[in-house]
């Protein structure tokens, strides 16, 4: 019964894009057990079902077979969908990384005795929570197989920490332990690794704090927009060509659609940008089509320049899509808009007004479309902004790397960097760019590197590789332990100021649907009639 639920579910037209978002996402929390990733996936996608009949029911009961209810209705659905899933994938992410940081004491412990990574690893697993279990034994198969390299892991690994650890385990079985300074390498990295993770705990539950009631804030208004009409024709009769007319739809339309954008704006502040990297499958459905995937591609071709830096540009934010994927997204998203907007405008009856009526409605129509189009760019602007934020957290990740690899025998540079390919996100594009160019380019491709990114911590970095072709590689890195420690500490500084600041502004943005609200659908149509009737008074 519960298969064959899921299955009709999963092959849903409405439902079958969020049943593969929720499905790829636990499996990667859950690997290796499909059973317990069909009943998360299916439990979830129930409670989201249950959510959405809900609030279609309420809206409906109020504003009828209404169509501008009715997409307004929709449009809820949307961000309550939305914020479920992105909330259950936070909660599971900072419940595994409180069960790694737990392994993680259990394995420095057990590796302290007898210095054998795989039986410390075994040992920790024998007291893990069930999530961690799963990880732990993926990550031993992973160890443990000779036939596959490390980029096998990369695509499996549920965040940066544990390919960290990972990293950290691989170079232990491959090169040993090493001591430093009477310390041992794997256990003073060990608690480095643990220190991030705590950081990271941190922010995120500050982060829940902050934003906590944002989204009802965000989406309640629109509940009240019947209520506020059905009270004020009763207390004034005459309101009803206000609400029922042209400007009272067209309001509703307005603050849904500024509503929604607000909201996804809320979102990218509050969650990683790694909850949005699931590719939509109507798009990969579309350029199957045979003579779309051409008109695209003649497009592109009549317009390379534009379209090369375009494609630069989604690399160097680590965007889902390539250019192709992106230009039709837009193109779609706007056919789609065109069309909405257009039996959205000929129901409100604009059109009718005359000419300056069908003038109107072609500007309204045209603007919505050409603000669609350009929406999914603005929305990248934002994750560009947000990338760079992290910058100081990435330059922190490469240090914890490069301090596993530097004091190993025979690391070369070639390895470090394709190591740091593996972990990076934000200088994902840079560094893919040195180790491709590395070969004929030499130390010069350091060089070109600091002048791209023009970022203090990534060029100081890259000093560091220009000098290990002259004074080796351990000395050239002597002094990241000390960068190390400050970029930590300035990072939980800022870590607070960037929290307060998107917090701010999040909230900021909320109050603004329920401000339009009452000023648009409750202040402004009373003033009106008042003002209507102290006209007519006047006349007589």
């Amino acid at each position: 019964m519960k298969n064959m639920v899921y299955k009709l579910i999963k092959n849903n037209i409405f439902t079958k894009s969020m049943v593969n978002v929720i499905e790829e996402r636990m499996s990667i929390i859950y690997p290796g057990n499909k059973e317990k990733v069909v009943d998360v996936t299916l439990k979830e996608i129930l409670k989201i079902i249950i959510i959405n009949i809900l609030v279609v029911s309420i809206i409906l009961l109020y504003g009828k077979t209404n169509i501008f209810y009715v997409f307004m209705s929709f449009m809820i659905m949307y961000m309550l969908s939305k914020n479920k899933v992105y909330s259950k994938f936070n909660m599971l992410d900072i419940k595994l990384l409180k069960q790694f940081e737990k392994f993680l004491q259990d394995v420095r412990f057990k590796f302290k005795y007898d210095g054998m990574i795989d039986e410390a690893l075994q040992e920790a697993l024998q007291n893990s929570d069930y999530e961690m279990y799963l990880q732990g034994n993926l990550l031993l198969e992973s160890l443990n197989d000779k036939e596959s390299d490390s980029y096998t892991y990369v695509d499996i690994a549920p965040n940066s920490f544990f390919m960290t650890f990972y990293a950290l385990c691989v170079t232990v079985k491959r090169y040993g332990d090493k001591i430093k300074n009477d310390k041992s390498l794997f256990i003073m990295n060990l608690s480095f690794l643990k220190d991030d993770i705590n950081t990271e705990i941190l922010k995120r539950e500050k982060i829940n704090a902050m934003f906590m009631g944002l989204t009802g804030i965000i989406v309640i208004p629109l509940f009240a927009i019947k209520s506020i009409c059905i009270w004020g024709i009763r207390n004034i009769p005459q309101l009803t060509d206000y609400y029922n007319g042209v400007i009272g739809k067209l309001t509703i339309v307005i603050i849904t659609v500024i509503t929604l954008i607000i909201f996804n704006i809320v979102m990218k502040l509050k969650y990683p940008i790694d909850f949005d990297n699931n590719k939509s499958l109507w798009i990969k459905e579309l350029l199957d089509i045979k003579w779309v995937d051409e008109l695209i591609m003649q497009h592109i071709s009549k317009n390379y320049k534009k379209y090369y830096r375009m494609d630069m540009f989604l690399k160097s934010i680590v965007y889902k899509y390539n250019v192709k994927e992106f230009l039709i997204c837009r193109i779609f998203k706007s056919i789609g808009t065109f069309i909405l907007s257009t039996v959205l405008i000929i129901s409100m009856g604009i059109h009718k007004i005359g000419i300056l009526g069908v003038g109107i409605s072609v500007l309204l129509i045209a603007c919505v479309t050409i603000c669609t189009y350009n929406y999914e760019y603005m929305m990248l602007l934002i994750r560009e902004k947000l990338l760079k934020i992290s910058r100081e957290e990435e330059i922190v990740r490469f240090q914890s790397v490069i301090l596993i690899l530097m004091y190993m025998d025979r690391v070369s540079i070639e390895v470090i960097l394709e190591w740091l390919e593996r972990f990076a996100i934000v200088f994902k594009n840079n560094i893919e760019r040195i180790a491709d160019t590395l070969v004929y380019k030499g130390i010069k491709v350091f060089d070109d590197a600091k002048d791209d990114v023009a970022f203090l911590p990534f060029e100081r970095l890259m000093d560091c590789f220009i000098a290990s072709d002259r004074i080796g590689i351990e000395k050239s890195f002597s002094d990241i332990l000390s960068d190390r420690a400050y970029y930590v500490e300035k990072h939980k500084q800022e870590n607070d100021l960037i929290i307060n600041n998107k917090a701010l502004i999040a909230k900021f943005i909320s109050f603004i649907p329920i401000c339009i609200v009452i000023c648009f659908v409750l202040v402004i149509p009373f003033v009106y009639q008042g003002l209507r009737q102290i006209q007519s008074f006047t006349l007589i």
